[in-house]
C-alpha cells in the first residue's frame, strides 16, 4: 500500500478547493489490505480505558441553570427578608437577630455567586460554539473530515489524527491532513503535558466526540492502564477535541474560494481569535482533568469556575504590587504563545520600567491599538500562523528592550533611546501592500522595507507621534466618518510639522538596518548609510549609538523566534519565514546554521545576551536551539527514534550512507512491520528523502542528515537489527587508509547490531574478484562473517545504481556476527 493514512489512504472526492470526503468503502478496503500486508494480530496494549466526565455543553447549561436559579432565588430571599430589616436596622438596631442578618447576607452572596458563575459558564459556552460556527462559515466541512491513523502497537487504525510513531512531530516526515494547524496542535499539547503525565492529544470528528448528541461534547479525557509495566501503575491520558480547534487558517487554503480577498482577510482573523478563546477554555478544562484524572473531581472543577472569589481575584491581580514585573516574567517564559493583549501588556510595563515618559507611553498605547486594527484586517492578527504577523512584531519591540542594556561600547542609552528603538520595532513590519496569498508572479510574501518605509513617508505615523500631544496622535486615527471609529485610519494632513523630524530618520534608519538578509540587501545598505549622513548634517555627531541601537533591533528581529519558544517549533517557524521569502528550506532544515550565519557569533550579540540584566530564560533558551541547530550531534535524535521504534515495530534497520531515498521508500513500503532509518551526507537528498517518506502509510521510516563515520559509533550498542549499505566496486579503494576507515566502521557496526543482526550489502563485485576477496576479509577481521543462506535481502530487486557497472548483476552480501563473536558478546553481558 503506498498511499498515505488520512488525505491518500482513501479517494478523496473533493468539493470546490475546501473540502475533502473519504468514502467509507475505501477505507474499509484500505485496511484490510494493510492488515493482510502486516500479516500479524491486533497486539493489546491498553488495559480498560475509564473515561472522565467530558468538556459537556450540556453540563454547562445545567450549571448555568443551576446558578441563574441560585440567582432568582438570592434576590427573592434577599428582598423578602432584607427589605423588613432595613427600618428596624435605623430605628432598633439591638432588636435584629444575627440569625436573620445571617441570611441576609449568605442570601446576598448567593445572588452574586449566580450571577458571576452564570456569566462564566457562559462565557465558555459562548467561545465554544462561536469559534465552531465561524470555522463552519470558512470551511463547511470542518469537524466532519474523515481521517485515519495508523497504530505501529496496535496494527490498527484509530479514528482521527494522532501522531504515534518514532518521528518527531515536528519533522517533515509527520504528515498531518491539510486542515490541520501543527502549531494549534502543539500549542493545545504543551498546554496539557506536566505533571509526567503520557498525554496523547488525537484530533477527531464531531461525530466521534458526541457532539451532535444530547451531551454536545466538545472534548473528552481517557486514561488507560499501559500493560507490561510490572507493578508500576503507568497511565496514558488520550485527549480528544474536535477539529476545528486545530484549523489550518493558512490563506492558500482559500485562494480559490470565491470570497472577495478583504473579506476573507476579515474572516480568517475573526475564526483565529475566536478558535484561541475557545482553545483555551476547552485546554484549561481537560489540563484539569489531566493533573485530577477522578471522577468526583469533575464536580470540584465546575465549583472552582464558578467561585466568585476566584473571578474577582483574576480580575484584580494586575493592581497587586509587584504584579506587572510578574507578569513580565510571565511573558518571558512564554512568549511565542503568549495572548496579544498580555504581551502588549508586559511590554509597556517594560517600556515604564525603561523610564519612557508617561505622555509617550500614551502615544506608544495609541499606535498599539492602530496596528493590532489593521493587522487584524489583513488577517495577521490574533492567532495568525504567518511568520511576519502582529505578534512577531510585538515581540521583537519586546525583545529589543530587552536587550538595551544601559551602558555598552563607552555609550550610555537614555529612555529616549529606548523609545525610539521601541517605535521601529513596532513599526518595522508594517506593510498593508504586502502579499498574503500565492501570487503567480510568485511575488515575495510578506512585508517589505522598501514598502514599509514608503507607507510611513506616506501615512506620516511617526511624524505624527513625535509632533502631537497624547489627545491629537489619537485624533490622527480616528475615523471622522458617519460612525466614528477609533484607530482604524490615519490622517496625515492633521501632521502641522512639513519637515521630517530628526526622530523620524532614525525611526526610519532602524527600520532599513532589518531589511533581511541585510548584507545581500544593497539598497538597505545604502539606505541606512545616507540617512547617518543625513543625521550628521543635522547635528547629531555621535551617530555611532544609532548604528548600536539598529543593530540590536536586527539580532532582536533574527533572534526572538528561537529565545521565545523551543528548537522543533522555532524551526517550524522559520520553515514559514523561508516559506514567505521563496528561499530554499534547506537552508532552515535541522542542523544547519545558515540562518545563524551573520548574527549567532557577533561580538554585540553575545555582549548583549551576557549581561546580567538580560532574562535568564531567554539564554537558556538560545543555548539550547544554539546546540540543536548549530553544533547539536543529532546522535540524541537518533537514539531516541531507535528506541521508540524498537517499542513499536518488529525490527529496526539503518541505511548507512543514504543515496537516494527512492531506495529507502520502497524498502520501507515492502515492510510494513519493521522500521527504517536512512543516514545520508547529502542534504539535498535528505530533503528529498523525508517528502518521499511522509507518503508512507504506515509511517515507518525516517531520514536523518549527518557523517555516518561521526554518527555511527553514538548509536548505543545491541540496538539495531540490520545495517544496510550500497557499495559499487568502482568505488573500493586499496590503500591503507581506507582499509583502516573501512575496518573501523565495520568493527562500529558489529558491537551495534543485536545477536540476530545482520549487515546488509548491495554490491556489483564478482564473487572471484580480489576486491570482494579483501572486502570479506577485512569484515572476518572485527567478527563478522559471511552468512550462507540469507533470509531476507531487503533491497528491491532489479534495483539499478548510477555507480553500479550496466555490465554487472548486483547482489546482496549478508555479514552476520562469526560464533566466536557471539560467544564473546555472551560472555561480556553475564559478567556485566
Amino acid at each position: 500500500m503506498s498511499q498515505k493514512t488520512g488525505q491518500a489512504l482513501q479517494r478523496p472526492l473533493r468539493d470546490s478547493g475546501l473540502k475533502t470526503i473519504y468514502t467509507r468503502v475505501d477505507l474499509d478496503r484500505q485496511i484490510s489490505r494493510q492488515a493482510d500486508k502486516l500479516n500479524s494480530k491486533p497486539q493489546k496494549v491498553w488495559k480498560g480505558a475509564s473515561h472522565l466526565l467530558p468538556f459537556s455543553l450540556h453540563y454547562h447549561d445545567v450549571a448555568r441553570w443551576l446558578f441563574i436559579t441560585l440567582l432568582f432565588a438570592g434576590l427573592l430571599s434577599t428582598g423578602w427578608f432584607g427589605i423588613p430589616l432595613v427600618p428596624t436596622y435605623f430605628v432598633d438596631p439591638e432588636s435584629i437577630e444575627l440569625v436573620n442578618e445571617l441570611f441576609v447576607l449568605f442570601s446576598s452572596l448567593g445572588t452574586i455567586w449566580g450571577v458571576m458563575a452564570y456569566r462564566e459558564f457562559s462565557k465558555s459556552s459562548s467561545a465554544v460554539i462561536e469559534a465552531r460556527l465561524e470555522a463552519r462559515r470558512l470551511d463547511p466541512t470542518m469537524g466532519e473530515y474523515e481521517y485515519k491513523s495508523f497504530n505501529p502497537m496496535t496494527k490498527q487504525y484509530e479514528n482521527g489524527f494522532v501522531p504515534i510513531g518514532p518521528v518527531d512531530f515536528w519533522d517533515k516526515e509527520t504528515k498531518v491532513p491539510a486542515w490541520l494547524d501543527k502549531g494549534k496542535y502543539w500549542h493545545i499539547m504543551l498546554t496539557l503535558q506536566g505533571q509526567n503525565r503520557d498525554v496523547r492529544l488525537q484530533v477527531v470528528k464531531d461525530r466521534d466526540l458526541g457532539f451532535h448528541s444530547s451531551q454536545r461534547t466538545v472534548a473528552v479525557t481517557s486514561r488507560s492502564r499501559e500493560a507490561n509495566v510490572g507493578r508500576i501503575k503507568r497511565y496514558t491520558y488520550t485527549v480528544k477535541i474536535p477539529q476545528w480547534l486545530v484549523m489550518n487558517t493558512d490563506r492558500q487554503r482559500f485562494s480559490d474560494s470565491g470570497i472577495d480577498p478583504a473579506e476573507l482577510s476579515l474572516l480568517l482573523s475573526s475564526v483565529n481569535r475566536k478558535i484561541v478563546a475557545a482553545t483555551n477554555e476547552v485546554a484549561g478544562w481537560e489540563r484539569l482533568r489531566v493533573r485530577y484524572p477522578w471522577r468526583f473531581m469533575t464536580f470540584l472543577i465546575y465549583l472552582n469556575k464558578s467561585l466568585p472569589i476566584r473571578i474577582v481575584y483574576h480580575q484584580v491581580t494586575g493592581y497587586f504590587p509587584g504584579a506587572k514585573a510578574l507578569k513580565v516574567v510571565q511573558t518571558n517564559a512564554n512568549l511565542a504563545n503568549a495572548a496579544d493583549d498580555d504581551l502588549v501588556a508586559s511590554l509597556m510595563s517594560l517600556a515604564a520600567e525603561k523610564k519612557i515618559p508617561e505622555n509617550r507611553l500614551a502615544n506608544i498605547t495609541s499606535l498599539v491599538k492602530f496596528l493590532k486594527n489593521s493587522y487584524t484586517q489583513q488577517g495577521l492578527g490574533e492567532g495568525s500562523s504567518e511568520y511576519h504577523n502582529f505578534h512577531h512584531s510585538l515581540e521583537v519591540s519586546y525583545m529589543a528592550l530587552h536587550m538595551l542594556p544601559e551602558q555598552l561600547d563607552g555609550q550610555n542609552f537614555e529612555p529616549k533611546d529606548c523609545e525610539l528603538l521601541l517605535l521601529a520595532g513596532l513599526l518595522h513590519d508594517y506593510d498593508p501592500m504586502q502579499a498574503l496569498g500565492v501570487s503567480e508572479s510568485r511575488r515575495i510574501k510578506g512585508p517589505s522595507v522598501v514598502r514599509t518605509i514608503q507607507e510611513l513617508q506616506q501615512i506620516r505615523i511617526h511624524d505624527a507621534y513625535f509632533t502631537m500631544g497624547v489627545e491629537e496622535y489619537r485624533n490622527y486615527f480616528q475615523d471622522s466618518g458617519f460612525t466614528s471609529r477609533e484607530y482604524s485610519t490615519t490622517h496625515p494632513e492633521y501632521v502641522k510639522a512639513d519637515w521630517t523630524p530628526t526622530d523620524s530618520l532614525i525611526v526610519e534608519a532602524l527600520i532599513w538596518r532589518t531589511d533581511f538578509p541585510y548584507f545581500k540587501q544593497e539598497l538597505a545598505q545604502q539606505k541606512f548609510s545616507d540617512l547617518l549622513k543625513e543625521l550628521k548634517k543635522r547635528g547629531i555627531q555621535n551617530t555611532s549609538k544609532v548604528e548600536i541601537l539598529a543593530k540590536i533591533l536586527w539580532l532582536a528581529d533574527l533572534s526572538v523566534t528561537y529565545m521565545g519558544s523551543d528548537p522543533v517549533s522555532a524551526w517550524d517557524r522559520v520553515i514559514n519565514l523561508y516559506d514567505e521569502l521563496y528561499l530554499p528550506k534547506l537552508e532552515a532544515v535541522s542542523r544547519t546554521d545558515a540562518f545563524f550565519a551573520d548574527f549567532a557569533d557577533d561580538i554585540l550579540f553575545k555582549k548583549l545576551i551576557g549581561q546580567k540584566a538580560f532574562p535568564d530564560i531567554f539564554r537558556q533558551r538560545w543555548n539550547l536551539v544554539y546546540q540543536f541547530f548549530h553544533e547539536g550531534n543529532p546522535s540524541t535524535s537518533l537514539n531516541r527514534t531507535i528506541a521508540t521504534a524498537r517499542k513499536m515495530y518488529s525490527r529496526v534497520n539503518i541505511e548507512l550512507g543514504m543515496r537516494k531515498g527512492e531506495m529507502l521508500q520502497a524498502m520501507a513500503s515492502e515492510n510494513w512491520s519493521e522500521y527504517f532509518i536512512g543516514i545520508g551526507k547529502d542534504q539535498d537528498e535528505v530533503f528529498k528523502a523525508k517528502s518521499k517518506l511522509s507518503e508512507l502509510d504506515p509511517q515507518n521510516a525516517s531520514a536523518f542528515w549527518g557523517d555516518v563515520e561521526k554518527l555511527l559509533p553514538f548509536i548505543k550498542d545491541y540496538s539495531v537489527d540490520n545495517f544496510l549499505l550500497v557499495v559499487p566496486e568502482h568505488l573500493l579503494q586499496t590503500d591503507k587508509e581506507y582499509q583502516n576507515s573501512l575496518k573501523s566502521m565495520f568493527a562500529t557496526m558489529a558491537r551495534k547490531i543485536n545477536s540476530t543482526g545482520s549487515v546488509k550489502v548491495l554490491t556489483d563485485m564478482d564473487l572471484d574478484s580480489p576486491n570482494y576477496n579483501e572486502f570479506l576479509a577485512i569484515a572476518d577481521s572485527v567478527g563478522l562473517a559471511l552468512e550462507v543462506n540469507t533470509a531476507k535481502t531487503y533491497f528491491p530487486k532489479n534495483w539499478k545504481d548510477q555507480d553500479f557497472s550496466p555490465a554487472k548483476q548486483p547482489r546482496t552480501v549478508s555479514l552476520v556476527l562469526s560464533v566466536a563473536n557471539k560467544q564473546l558478546r555472551q560472555k561480556d553481558l553475564t559478567s556485566t
